[in-house]
């Protein structure tokens, strides 16, 4: 790390986020080498997004660089992150403009996913964005506060707002191993983040409850009218007349449903009232360091 912040003091933290395999043994070696490493580990697996979390919590500096730990996200681009935020930029985001050995469909189901965002959030989330960012300490300390549980990392820091700036890279082959972010897992990262930045989906229920209900009203009224008052027969049966009734009512149920959605929407994200993490232990951390969801 020396090659690339000379002038800087620094501290590596490596989240521990569950691993069953030697990950904890090798990061405990490590930081019994030097004190610059230091090590969460968590006391489960919370998934990516809240370890991420849980590695700004326990950053002390003046910025922070979150990154992967398979090299797909360059250590030689921190020089230039770090001249961006002298100049004065809060965040420094990195988009990847291409991806060694990404498969086809995660590329194609990557670009579905933004741009069906980019319809639905009112917060700017750009595409091929990654978790790969500086942040300044006093985005570190807005983030802080957000106390949502299922969360977008990357979501959060852009709805945070800050300068920003945003800077193209190509990221690199996976060094070692296999990526264990699974297609289900990212499907279940995609539904959070349609629920947590838009409120769209549900407004739409309720929309097209009302299109129904306005649609099977008109049409119920125009079957009475032709029935009782125009002398040709049109031949609506009473099953007609039941049908429409029907569909109205359904109009009406989706309708009450889509508003009642909106008002539970706000109350889930109310109530939740969980830890966001907790942490089985912490190495080469001072005691005054350790946060609540700490040992």
């Amino acid at each position: 790390m020396e090659e690339y912040i000379k002038d800087y003091e620094w501290e590596i933290i490596f989240v521990n986020d569950g691993s069953t395999d030697r990950t904890g043994e090798i990061l405990e070696e490590l930081s019994s080498e030097d004190s610059c490493y230091r090590v969460i580990e968590l006391s489960r697996n919370f998934g990516k997004e809240i370890a991420l979390s849980a590695g700004v919590d326990y950053a002390s500096g003046d910025m922070v660089i979150c990154m992967d730990a398979d090299l797909q996200h360059p250590p030689k681009l921190i020089p230039k992150m770090l001249h961006y935020w002298e100049e004065g930029y809060e965040v420094v985001e990195m988009v990847r403009s291409h991806s060694e050995g990404e498969p086809l469909f995660r590329r194609i189901g990557s670009a579905i996913f933004y741009f069906i965002l980019k319809l639905i959030s009112s917060t700017d989330i750009l595409a091929k964005t990654t978790d790969f960012r500086l942040l300044d300490r006093k985005v570190v300390q807005a983030l802080r506060r957000v106390e949502e549980r299922q969360r977008m990392f990357r979501g959060i820091v852009d709805w945070l707002g800050f300068r920003k700036i945003r800077l193209n890279f190509v990221a690199p082959p996976r060094q070692h191993g296999a990526p264990v972010y699974s297609y289900a897992k990212l499907l279940n990262l995609a539904l959070i983040s349609f629920i947590s930045y838009s409120s769209i989906p549900l407004k739409l229920i309720g929309l097209f409850g009302i299109g129904i209900t306005v649609i099977s009203g008109l049409v119920l009224t125009w079957m009475t009218v032709v029935t009782l008052v125009a002398d040709e027969n049109w031949g609506i049966t009473p099953l007609a007349f039941i049908v429409v009734s029907n569909l109205f009512l359904t109009g009406v149920i989706l309708t009450t449903l889509g508003l009642m959605s909106l008002y539970l929407s706000k109350i889930y994200s109310e109530v939740q009232n969980r830890p966001l993490y907790t942490v089985r232990r912490s190495l080469n951390f001072n005691e005054s360091r350790k946060l609540p969801g700490s040992e």
